[in-house]
C-alpha cells in the first residue's frame, strides 16, 4: 500500500494510482507553454486595443477639430462674400443719405470692408487646407482670382457713387448701375461657384471621413472583445491544467489576472461603443444640422441682397425677384410649383400642418428647414427651430410687403429695406437671423459636448491595455513560478 504522504508534493494520486513519473517530467513543460500562451495573448491583447483606440481617437480629432470646422468656414466664406455683395448694394442705394442710426453710406462701407477681410481671411485657410494641387487647389485659386477683380470693380463702383452727392436714396445713376450689375455677376457667376465647390468638396471629404471612422470605432469594439476573450480562454486554460495536475482549486494570483482582464476587455469594449455613438451623435445629430443651417444663413443673406439689388437696378428686378424666390425654396422647399405669389400660402399650409399635430410634428416641407427639422435631438432645439420658422415667415411676408411699397413710395420702400425696427423689413430679417443663429448655436455646442465626451472616455487608453496586460504578465509569474519549482 503507497504511502499518500510520502509523494512529492505537486503530484496528485488519480483513479489508476499515482500519476506516473513520465506525466509529472510532462507538467513543467505543458505549464511553461500555457504561461507562454497567455505572455503572447497578453501582448496581442495590449497591442491590438492600444492601436484600436489611437485610431478612434485620431478620427475624433480629425472630425471634430479639423474636417468639420473646414465645412463650416467653407460656409463662412460663402455668407461673407453673399454679404459684401448685398452691403455693397447698400453702399448704393442710401447714396449720401443718413436714413437713421447706422443707415448710411460709412456704416455699410464699413461692413463691406469687413466682410471683404473675412472672405480674404477665409480663402487664405481655403488654400492651406487645399494644398498645392489637385481639383480644390484650383477652384479655391479660381475664386482668389474672381474676387479680386469683383473687388475692383466694388472700389471702382464706390468711387464714382461718392461723386453723386445729394441724389435721392434708391436713385442710382444709370452708370453706376450698370458697373454693380457687373460686379455682382461676377460674385454670382464666378466667385460664389468656386468658393460653393469649396464648400462641396469639404463636405463630401468629411462624409467619407466620417463613415470610415465610425466604422472603425465599431470595429475596434469587437477586436478588443475578441482579443480579451482569447486572453481570458489562455487564463482559463492554464488555470484548468493547474486544477488537473496540482489538484489545486484555484489559483488567486491568475484568478486576479482573469478577474482583471475581463475587467479590462469589458470596459475596452464599451469605450470603443461609446465612443462609435458619441462619434455618431456628433456627425448625424448635431453637425449635418449644423452644415444645412450654416448654408441655409449664407443663402438667406443672398437672398436679402436680391431685394437691395432691386432697388439698386430695377432694369433687373425680374431677374432679382425669380433668385429670391429660387433661394426661398432652397431654405423651406413648399413644392415644386410655388410662386412668389402662391408662396406665403403654401408656407402658412406647411406650418399650419406643422404646428397643428403637436405630438408628431409632421413635417411637409424640405429644404435646410426640412432637413433640420427631421434632424431634431436635443434640449431646446425643436422651440428655437419653431421660432426660426416663424420669424421666416414673418420676415417673407415682409418681403411682399417691400415689393409693393417700390410700386409706389421709392423713399418710403428704401426706408423700409433698411430699418431695423421690428415692424420694417430689415427688423425682421434681423430677427429671422438670430433665431437661425440660435439653432446653430444649439446644434454646435451638442457637437462640441460630443467631440469632448468621445475624447474624455479614450484618454486612459492606450494605458489601460499596456498596463492591464503588464499587470497580467506580473501575476502569471507570481502565480506559475512556485508551481513550477514543486518539480525541480
Amino acid at each position: 500500500m503507497t504511502d499518500l504522504a510520502a509523494l512529492p508534493r505537486g503530484t496528485a494520486p488519480d483513479r489508476g494510482g499515482l500519476r506516473s513519473p513520465r506525466r509529472r517530467r510532462s507538467t513543467p513543460r505543458v505549464l511553461m507553454g500555457c504561461a507562454a500562451l497567455v505572455l503572447a495573448a497578453s501582448l496581442v491583447f495590449a497591442a491590438i486595443a492600444a492601436s484600436m483606440s489611437g485610431r478612434v481617437r485620431s478620427g475624433f480629432d480629425a472630425i471634430g477639430h479639423t474636417e468639420a470646422p473646414q465645412v463650416v468656414a467653407a460656409n463662412n466664406l460663402v455668407y461673407s462674400l453673399n454679404d459684401m455683395d448685398a452691403n455693397l448694394a447698400n453702399v448704393l442705394m442710401v447714396g449720401d443719405k443718413q436714413l437713421g442710426p447706422g443707415i448710411d453710406r460709412a456704416s455699410f462701407t464699413k461692413l463691406f470692408e469687413q466682410d471683404r477681410a473675412d472672405a480674404d481671411h477665409d480663402l487664405q485657410l481655403a488654400a492651406v487646407h487645399a494644398g498645392a494641387g489637385g481639383a480644390a487647389a484650383q477652384q479655391v485659386g479660381q475664386a482668389l482670382d474672381s474676387l479680386g477683380s469683383y473687388e475692383a470693380l466694388a472700389a471702382q463702383v464706390m468711387y464714382l457713387d461718392a461723386g453723386h452727392a445729394d441724389r435721392p436714396a434708391g436713385q442710382v445713376p444709370a452708370a453706376e448701375a450698370a458697373l454693380f450689375a457687373q460686379a455682382t455677376d461676377l460674385m454670382r457667376q464666378s466667385v460664389l461657384p468656386a468658393a460653393k465647390t469649396v464648400v462641396a468638396s469639404n463636405g463630401q471629404a468629411l462624409e467619407s471621413s466620417y463613415e470610415s471612422r465610425h466604422s472603425a470605432a465599431e470595429a475596434a469594439v469587437w477586436w478588443i472583445a475578441g482579443a480579451g476573450i482569447v486572453l481570458l480562454a489562455a487564463l482559463g486554460g492554464t488555470q484548468w491544467f493547474l486544477l488537473r495536475r496540482t489538484n489545486r482549486l484555484v489559483n488567486p494570483p491568475l484568478a486576479a489576472a482573469t478577474v482583471l482582464m475581463l475587467v479590462v476587455t469589458v470596459w475596452g469594449a464599451s469605450t470603443m461603443s461609446g465612443a462609435a455613438e458619441h462619434l455618431r451623435s456628433a456627425k448625424k445629430d448635431a453637425f449635418d444640422s449644423v452644415a444645412a443651417l450654416t448654408a441655409a444663413k449664407a443663402l438667406s443673406t443672398d437672398a436679402n441682397a436680391d431685394e437691395s439689388r432691386i432697388i439698386v437696378d430695377p432694369s433687373r428686378a425680374a431677374q432679382y425677384q425669380d433668385s429670391f424666390l429660387a433661394k426661398s425654396r432652397q431654405l423651406m422647399d413648399v413644392g415644386a410649383g410655388a410662386t412668389l405669389g402662391t408662396y406665403d400660402a403654401a408656407v402658412q399650409t406647411a406650418l399650419g400642418t406643422y404646428f397643428g399635430d403637436p405630438v408628431r410634428h409632421p413635417v411637409t416641407f424640405g429644404g435646410y428647414f426640412g432637413t433640420e427639422l427631421h434632424n431634431i435631438t436635443f434640449a431646446g432645439e425643436r422651440a428655437t427651430a419653431e421660432q426660426m420658422l416663424r420669424t421666416y415667415q414673418t420676415y417673407e411676408l415682409d418681403d411682399r410687403k417691400l415689393r409693393q411699397k417700390l410700386a409706389t413710395d421709392l423713399p418710403e420702400a428704401v426706408r423700409f429695406d433698411t430699418s431695423p425696427a421690428a415692424s420694417d423689413s430689415d427688423g425682421a430679417f434681423v430677427a429671422y437671423a438670430s433665431a437661425l443663429q440660435s439653432v446653430i448655436d444649439i446644434n454646435s455646442k451638442a457637437f462640441d459636448s460630443s467631440i469632448d465626451a468621445g475624447l474624455s472616455g479614450l484618454q486612459p487608453w492606450p494605458w489601460v491595455p499596456l498596463g492591464g496586460a503588464v499587470a497580467v504578465v506580473a501575476l502569471l509569474v507570481i502565480g506559475v513560478r512556485p508551481r513550477l519549482a514543486e518539480y525541480r
